[in-house]
């Protein structure tokens, strides 16, 4: 089981980084993110059907052509893990050797996007304040890592 979860989440893996170089490098030096979104909404379903891919190799390979449950759930989350931790090496790496103006940019486009959303000024303001405490003031690696893999498993975004 260790190798399946290990070769599918490691592929997973590698189409999210190569999605966040390949976003990055079409958005550029610009805060122009929303164009480019669907580029992440493509990679994230081809990443995810490795979940499949892995449930099945484990079911056809080692399990004898059935499966329950528990196993196909341990076999998804344990590839899920993989895929997360290169992910977030993935965003360090970037964060922090390639383009140290990301935040900036985003911040920009985010403050936009509040700004067109039509809601009072008050409440923008209390979501950018927000938004700068998490993103901006947070400098430590640990705590990135944590935020990274939030962002990762959350389900609304």
């Amino acid at each position: 089981m260790k190798n399946i979860v290990l070769k599918y989440g490691v592929i997973s893996g590698l189409i999210l980084v190569a999605m966040i170089y390949t976003m990055m490098g079409l958005v550029g030096d610009t805060s122009d993110f929303d164009k480019w979104e669907w580029i992440g909404f493509i990679s994230m379903a081809g990443a995810f059907s490795m979940i499949f891919f892995a449930i099945r190799d484990y079911r056809d390979k080692i399990a004898g052509g059935i499966i329950n449950f528990n196993y196909g759930f341990r076999i998804g989350i344990l590839v899920t893990i993989v895929a997360s931790f290169l992910y977030v090496i993935g965003w360090m790496i970037y964060l922090n050797f390639i383009d140290d103006s990301f935040i900036v940019r985003y911040t920009e486009f985010y403050e936009r996007q509040l700004n067109a959303s039509g809601k009072a000024v008050a409440d923008i303001a209390k979501e950018m304040e927000a938004f700068k405490r998490i993103w901006l003031t947070t400098t430590t690696p640990g705590l990135w890592l944590c935020l990274l893999f939030w962002k990762y498993f959350r389900l609304d975004s």
